[in-house]
């Protein structure tokens, strides 16, 4: 019974390329194999049925920093902004527009993120990643409204 039930779980896992991540279909969540989890979807947006639904928010980098406390509030676990050492994990080189797994990622959009990464220029910039190839850019200006992803570890 054990082998039957590995097998079912080994044929789930593989019967999708998820590529470097445990995927289970139904939370919206996926672990890397770093050990971080993944929200598959942007911040507004709910994971139903394989899919992300909903408009994703656009937020200043300030105000992604509060929607991530509130969010660790209300979910009783620490949620975070993903590093850019961490997004530049779940980039593939094989996939680009976007530049991540879409098995894991549905319907990414392909625009700029932020990071958790702070701006060598200052307070006034912060980092964010274009997942069109996953190119980052520490100059973006804060003010700027930009949907995020959270992560946790």
């Amino acid at each position: 019974m054990i082998e039957t039930l590995t097998n079912r779980i080994v044929a789930r896992r593989f019967s999708h390329n998820y590529g470097r991540f445990i995927v289970d279909g139904s939370d919206g969540l996926a672990r890397h194999i770093s050990g971080t989890v993944w929200y598959r979807c942007a911040a507004g947006q709910s994971f139903r049925g394989k899919k992300c639904l909903g408009e994703s928010l656009a937020l200043t980098r300030s105000e992604a920093d509060a929607y991530v406390r509130e969010f660790s509030e209300k979910s009783g676990e620490i949620w975070r902004l993903p590093t850019r050492d961490e997004f530049e994990q779940i980039t593939e080189s094989s996939c680009d527009n976007p530049a991540a797994n879409p098995n894991v990622f549905p319907g990414l959009a392909v625009v700029n993120y932020w990071t958790a990464d702070s701006s060598w220029h200052g307070d006034r910039f912060g980092c964010s990643i274009y997942m069109y190839k996953g190119s980052t850019y520490c100059r973006q200006a804060s003010q700027i409204e930009q949907p995020i992803l959270m992560v946790k570890d």
